[in-house]
C-alpha cells in the first residue's frame, strides 16, 4: 500500500494540498527548478533509468517552505479576522 513508504505517506500528505497550493509556484521559489523536477520527485518517475526522488536536503527545503506558506496563510487569515471586528 502507498502509504506503507514514506514516499507514500509523503505524497499522500502532498496531495491534501495540491488543490490549493501552485507546485510551480513551490518549485521556482524554494528550488529554483520547473514543475516537472517537482513533479518526477512527488510521483518517482524514471528519470535516467531509476526513480527520481527527493534528496533529504531537499525534503528539509520543502518541509520548511511548506511551513513558511502556513505562516502566510495563518497571517492573511489574521489580517481578516481583525478586519471583521
Amino acid at each position: 500500500m502507498l502509504s506503507k513508504t514514506p514516499e507514500g505517506e509523503m505524497w499522500l500528505a502532498m496531495f491534501d494540498i495540491c488543490l490549493v497550493l501552485n507546485f510551480s509556484e513551490l518549485a521556482r521559489t524554494y528550488f529554483n527548478k520547473k514543475v516537472s523536477w517537482f513533479n518526477q520527485r512527488l510521483h518517482g518517475y524514471t528519470v535516467n533509468g531509476k526513480p527520481a526522488k527527493f534528496k533529504p536536503e531537499e525534503l528539509s527545503v520543502l518541509s520548511s517552505a511548506l511551513r513558511e506558506i502556513a505562516s502566510k496563510i495563518l497571517v492573511a487569515a489574521d489580517k481578516i479576522d481583525e478586519m471583521n471586528k
